[in-house]
């Protein structure tokens, strides 16, 4: 199985998705940061959710592939 940071985008279509989700990451981890009160199970969550969005971040960074049509 490959991991996260193995996969390479091929197409503009699914790099916009990325982004587009990254988005909706964004939103959900600032809710939960600013709209719940402070707990270690609140605090844990938005640790995954930054590091799930730091993961997507380097899969996009680190995706050197050459666009082709």
């Amino acid at each position: 199985m490959e991991s996260m940071e193995d996969q390479m985008i091929h197409k503009v279509s699914e790099l916009c998705k990325k982004i587009d989700g990254l988005k909706t990451q964004s939103t959900k981890l600032y809710e939960l940061k600013y709209n719940n009160p402070k707990s270690p199970v609140r605090d844990a969550e938005v640790n995954h959710m930054i590091e799930d969005i730091q993961a997507t971040c380097r899969l996009i960074a680190n995706d050197k592939t050459k666009y082709e049509k």
